[in-house]
């Protein structure tokens, strides 16, 4: 279960698996961390070395205890933190935001106000100054909800650094409504393999408030946050700015990141208190207070990253198996991690206030418990490990290289160095400190053809491309 730092700066966003975490991260985790473990413990892995404050909120059954980790620690003993949502301290929530516009579409489609396979053009019909191109007027919702509607990250080919953030900013609904009409979409139409898209999500949420009549943030307020009585979760803090948490990225000040057009994709503050309610009522299911809609929201739509995605919901899991779900998110000065396992009916936020905090311990640590690997090795003879020697591309730019050194078989993922595996049966092995297995597939002539990454609930598959690799040097 990797959580690349780079790739969340580009996107904003965060995936629990696209490749290899390096070993080194796995094993300087100082316990084993659960859903079951004490929230304290789990502050402090995920704030790690980092400046800032992060609160951990765990919600077991009916349930809620806190955790918080300070960086440095305050002179004087801090309060414990409370339920009560008004004595917590508020954190941007980033991406978790799209988790929001996700229950939107849900709700709207219970309600018979929109259908997954309307399309753009047929919604925004005679609302928009230019006509919009062919191809992007056909992206539906089910399309923009799970990111596989061929949107780019941002509009204008904006991918990542200081341009990201200034459009955040910078984005009003006229600014945003006129780069709809240049939008330039990554293949000639939809739908494509899932790749993520902060301009479509913010789309999907603006749609569904021109449909309705109003703005993206008063539906949220008028259907999730007061319902719910999230009394925490805004746009625009008001009186509540001066319980913002202090915002770093390492040790740098960052300032908040408002945004106007872009709001559905990034733009909440919440606390660990309100996240736990949105989490119960999920929980809930379809007798809690969200009705059917919290049933719907976390029901698969398509593939992404090796599972599924649902309502903007990440799904992790095997088909039939127990399923995990979230979304996580990072802004200039924040990190934010939300979780729900319904089979144990436990839910985890993690709400830190800087960009580098670690999380992606906490994220392994937890895809490990839920998801693990064998662990025994299986001797093998050496002269065996050429088999799998090679290069095997996951996509356009991923790829997983094999080679044999000093009678051990490792295993690099592209830009990345080398780990160990450990042989733990007939065509398997095994990353154990991280959950990775690795099940190699043979085709004609008994040869290997392929290779399949499970990881934390997810499952990658590459094909061999080619039998030479770079061998590591002693």
């Amino acid at each position: 279960m990797r959580l690349s730092c780079p790739a969340l700066a580009r996107r904003w966003t965060a995936a629990w698996l696209a490749a290899l975490l390096p070993v080194a991260a796995a094993l300087a985790q100082p316990l084993p961390i659960t859903l079951a473990s004490d929230p304290a413990a789990i502050a402090k892995m995920a704030l790690g070395a980092e400046r800032g404050t992060l609160v951990v909120g765990v919600l077991r059954g009916d349930k809620t205890a806190y955790g918080v980790a300070h960086n440095p620690e305050p002179s004087a003993a801090p309060r414990a933190i409370e339920p009560n949502s008004a004595e917590q301290p508020m954190f941007e929530i980033g991406s978790v935001t799209k988790v929001f516009t996700g229950l939107l579409l849900a709700q709207s489609v219970e309600r018979g106000e929109v259908k997954l396979d309307d399309t753009v053009g047929q919604l925004l019909a005679g609302k928009l100054a230019s006509p919009l191109p062919p191809a992007v007027a056909s992206v539906t919702l089910r399309q923009l909800v799970t990111h596989t509607g061929c949107m780019p990250v941002m509009a204008d080919g904006v991918t990542g650094g200081p341009a990201l953030a200034a459009q955040f900013r910078a984005f009003d609904k006229a600014a945003f409504w006129a780069a709809l009409s240049r939008i330039r979409l990554t293949a000639p139409a939809p739908p494509c393999e899932a790749a993520y898209s902060n301009f479509g999500m913010a789309l999907l949420g603006q749609i569904l408030a021109e449909r309705l009549g109003t703005t993206w943030g008063e539906l949220v307020r008028a259907r999730i946050t007061e319902p719910l009585g999230m009394n925490d979760t805004v746009i625009q803090l008001g009186d509540k700015a001066s319980r913002m948490a202090p915002a770093f990225a390492g040790d740098r000040r960052q300032r908040l990141l408002d945004m106007a057009a872009y709001a559905p994709a990034s733009a909440l503050r919440s606390t660990a208190a309100d996240m736990l309610t949105l989490s119960r009522a999920i929980l809930a299911g379809a007798s809690g207070p969200l009705g059917p809609a919290a049933v719907r929201m976390l029901t698969p739509l398509a593939r992404y990253e090796g599972a599924e995605i649902g309502y903007a919901v990440m799904v992790r899991g095997p088909e039939g198996g127990r399923h995990t779900y979230y979304h996580a998110g990072v802004t200039e000065g924040y990190r934010t991690l939300w979780l729900l396992a319904p089979d144990t009916g436990e839910a985890l936020v993690v709400l830190g206030s800087n960009a580098r905090a670690p999380l992606q311990s906490v994220m392994l640590a937890i895809g490990k418990s839920r998801y693990p690997v064998p662990g025994v090795e299986v001797p093998i003879d050496p002269q065996r490990l050429a088999d799998y020697e090679g290069e095997f591309r996951i996509n356009k730019a991923k790829t997983l290289g094999f080679a044999v050194r000093s009678g051990r078989l490792l295993v690099r993922e592209t830009g990345r160095g080398y780990n160990a595996l450990t042989p733990i049966g007939s065509d398997r092995f095994a990353v154990t400190a991280i959950g990775a297995e690795l099940r190699f597939r043979r085709g004609e002539g008994h040869a290997v053809v392929g290779v399949t990454l499970a990881q934390g609930g997810s499952r990658l598959d590459a094909r061999r491309v080619s039998e030479a690799v770079a061998v590591p040097q002693d």
